[in-house]
C-alpha cells in the first residue's frame, strides 16, 4: 500500500535551510556592514613620538581619531562593561604580549563632525617597556552603544640603554633617602643625544628619565652636584658651544644654559667652597637671539637692489 504522500528526505532538508538561508544571509551582512560602518564613522592612526628611546623615558603614543560620521561623536567606555574605549596591544621581539602593569582609564570625547582628536598616552606607566628590546604596538579604539570595535595601524619603536658615562649618588643614607643621578649617551646615525636618569637605590626604580640635550662626543661631559646636591652637568653641543643643565634631586629639570668660551679659555665648572657651583671662562650665549639676528639679516639680504639713475 502507497504512503498518501511521497516524501523526499532530501528535499526536506533543502527546504528547511532554503528557508533559513535569508536570515543567515541577514545576519552576516548586518555583521559585515556594522564593521564596515565603525570604520566609516571614525578614522584612527596611531603613531609615536619616536623610533628609539632610552630605557625609562616616557614612550609616548598618539592617536589619532577623524570623525567622518556626519554628526558629532561622544566615545566613551560602555556602561554595560568594565572595557575602555582605548587600549593598546603590544608585542616585543618574541611575538609574546605584554600585560597590563596597571588599568588606564580614559574619560569621554567628544569629536565635532569632520573635525579630528588626538590622544597621546605614555605606555611606560602601564606597560613594561622599560627594558631593551624591540617591540610594536597597536591602539584598539571601541566604539559605544554597540558601534564595533576596530584596531589602528601597527606602530615599531625600539628601547636602549645607552652608554653611561657618570653616575653619583646623593642623599642621606640614614633616612634611606639615597638617590643616583646617571648620565648616559645615546647614539643614532644622525646624532648624539645626553640623557639623565634619577634612580631610586632602596627600590631600585628610575623616577625620571629625560634627554638633556644633543651632544659631541669628541669632548666628554663634564658633571657634579653642588651643596643642595642638584646636578650640573657641562656639555658641547655645537662647535665652541657649550650647555650647562641643572638638574634637582626630586627630577627637575631646572634649564639649561649655553656658553662660548672666552679669549683663551674654555667653559669649565667651578665649585666655590661654600658649594655652590658656577661656569668660569665661558661667555654667555643665547642661541635663540642668534637665530633672531641671522632671521632678519637674511630679510634684509633678500630686498632687492636699489638702482640709481
Amino acid at each position: 500500500m502507497r504512503a498518501p504522500y511521497d516524501v523526499n528526505p532530501g528535499a526536506m532538508v533543502d527546504a528547511m535551510f532554503s528557508n533559513r538561508r535569508p536570515a543567515w544571509l541577514a545576519f552576516i551582512l548586518a555583521a559585515m556592514f556594522a564593521g564596515e560602518s565603525s570604520h566609516a564613522q571614525v578614522q584612527a592612526t596611531l603613531s609615536m613620538s619616536k623610533k628609539e628611546y632610552i630605557a625609562h623615558e616616557p614612550v609616548v603614543a598618539t592617536v589619532t581619531l577623524t570623525n567622518n560620521a556626519g554628526r558629532d561623536l561622544l566615545i566613551h567606555a560602555d556602561d554595560r562593561t568594565t572595557l575602555n574605549w582605548l587600549d593598546f596591544e603590544i608585542k616585543n621581539s618574541r611575538g609574546t604580549s605584554l600585560s597590563p602593569l596597571a588599568a588606564m582609564n580614559f574619560g569621554p570625547v567628544r569629536i565635532p563632525a569632520g573635525r579630528s582628536i588626538a590622544k597621546s598616552v605614555d605606555l611606560t606607566g602601564a606597560f613594561r617597556v622599560t627594558e631593551p628590546g624591540r617591540f610594536r604596538c597597536k591602539a584598539v579604539i571601541r566604539l559605544p552603544e554597540g558601534g564595533g570595535n576596530f584596531v589602528t595601524n601597527t606602530t615599531y619603536f625600539s628601547v636602549t640603554l645607552g652608554r653611561q658615562v657618570y653616575s653619583q649618588r646623593v642623599g642621606d643614607p640614614g633616612r634611606g633617602n639615597v638617590r643616583e643621578y646617571r648620565l648616559s649617551i645615546h647614539k643614532t646615525p644622525q646624532k648624539s643625544s645626553l640623557y639623565v636618569h634619577l634612580v631610586d637605590i632602596r627600590t631600585g626604580q628610575t623616577m625620571q628619565a629625560f634627554r638633556l640635550g644633543d651632544v659631541i662626543t669628541s669632548k666628554a661631559p663634564k658633571a657634579t652636584v653642588d651643596r643642595e646636591n642638584n646636578l650640573h652637568v657641562l656639555f658641547l653641543v655645537a662647535p665652541n658651544i657649550y650647555a650647562h643643565g641643572t638638574v634637582t634631586p626630586g627630577g627637575k629639570h631646572l634649564g639649561t644654559k649655553y656658553y662660548n668660551p672666552a679669549a683663551g679659555r674654555k667653559p669649565a665648572l667651578a665649585t666655590f667652597q661654600n658649594g655652590d657651583v658656577v661656569i668660569s671662562g665661558g661667555i654667555s650665549y643665547d642661541p635663540k637671539a642668534e637665530q633672531q639676528n641671522r632671521a632678519r639679516l637674511r630679510k634684509l639680504s633678500e630686498r632687492p637692489r636699489m638702482t640709481f639713475r
